[in-house]
């Protein structure tokens, strides 16, 4: 067995030539072409021939594009020898060819990374990985138990959907995925290596704001009239001790006091970045239109979320006033939403974690 170093394999591997050598005695008679097939196992190619008659040995020439020449990589002098192993890099496209047709031979794709587990009891678990550039299609796995018992679970073909969703998952149990990618060689599958096992964990939604965010469907950390001051000193302390890192947090906050823009932003430009490091995903969401609020115009409400939206980093944005804009909303007091804009609300909200 041949080992390239790996160096080598950074450069596009175009062909492979195997030619037939001859003896001293017989030079003048020229050996037939081998018929070349091949296999691929993880970052491993093994050729193999028929045996020529009235060679001697074989030659082996990889053909570097980077150089634009072909490189001996090995000289069999056996006659009786018809194969040869490279061992190089994983996720590579080799083409293989004497003088007659070339031979295609793809090695085992790059091990597959999971960068993100949803899961949300209303539409079962999310699973998304990383894209592997010569994949033709993943295997989802998926166990009770973290390093044993995985059972294949589905079949994402072709290299374009980079996530699955396991409506099959039974509530309240803890599941384990993992990802193996492959590619098909003259009709044999070559497999990557699986992902590293990723947890499935249920994710909470908790709702920072003040009493138009109360609802009964999601973790609140609410109180009436509150705003900044009530974020700094109270909000932010309770929200630490209910977190685990698995949550989706909402910040909607604002309507009592949109003077006090500057001192959100920085805040939140403090903290987000602490929610994120433990797991946790935050939304900044827009303070919706008043219709009679005495302390509070929809022109300032406008400018508030416009620097919401520019200055708070590290968050994604949930545009609640152009959304209710669009599909009409009403007030019980001028302030406060009714029951069936309140729904509308809660799902719309909820749509950016389903």
């Amino acid at each position: 067995m041949k080992y390239i170093r790996k160096s080598f394999f950074l450069f596009w591997l175009i062909a492979v030539m195997l030619f037939g050598t001859v003896s001293a005695s017989a030079a003048s008679a020229k050996p037939e072409t081998p018929v070349l097939s091949g296999t691929a196992a993880g970052n491993r190619v093994t050729l193999n021939w028929n045996k020529v008659k009235k060679a001697s040995g074989y030659q082996i020439f990889l053909y570097y594009k980077a150089y634009g020449k072909y490189k001996c990589v090995e000289r069999i002098k056996n006659r009786n020898i018809t194969s040869f192993t490279l061992t190089g890099s994983e996720d590579k496209l080799y083409t293989y060819s004497p003088s007659s047709k070339a031979l295609e031979i793809k090695t085992a794709p790059g091990k597959p990374v999971i960068t993100r587990i949803r899961v949300r009891e209303e539409s079962g678990t999310l699973i998304k990985w990383k894209k592997i550039k010569t994949a033709e299609g993943y295997q989802i796995f998926r166990s009770e138990s973290e390093d044993r018992g995985y059972k294949r679970i589905n079949i994402v073909s072709g290299n374009t959907t980079f996530s699955y969703a396991d409506t099959g998952a039974v509530s309240g149990k803890t599941y384990y995925y993992r990802i193996r990618a492959y590619v098909r060689n003259q009709g044999n599958v070559v497999y990557s290596e699986l992902s590293d096992p990723a947890e499935a964990v249920m994710r909470k939604t908790i709702m920072i704001g003040d009493s138009r965010t109360e609802n009964d469907n999601i973790t609140w950390i609410c109180e009436v009239g509150m705003g900044y001051k009530w974020l700094r000193d109270t909000a932010l302390k309770t929200l630490q001790e209910q977190m685990k890192g698995n949550e989706d947090i909402f910040v909607w906050l604002g309507v009592n006091d949109v003077y006090n823009i500057s001192n959100y932003i920085s805040l939140l430009n403090e903290e987000i970045p602490k929610w994120k490091a433990q797991g946790a995903d935050a939304y900044i969401v827009a303070v919706g239109q008043v219709t009679k609020d005495p302390y509070v115009t929809n022109e300032e409400i406008e400018d508030f979320n416009a620097r919401m939206k520019k200055e708070v980093a590290g968050a994604k944005y949930a545009d609640l006033y152009s959304y209710l804009k669009k599909q009409g909303y009403k007030t019980t007091d001028g302030t406060h939403y009714d029951n069936e804009t309140t729904w509308k609300i809660y799902r719309y909200l909820m749509s950016f974690v389903s």
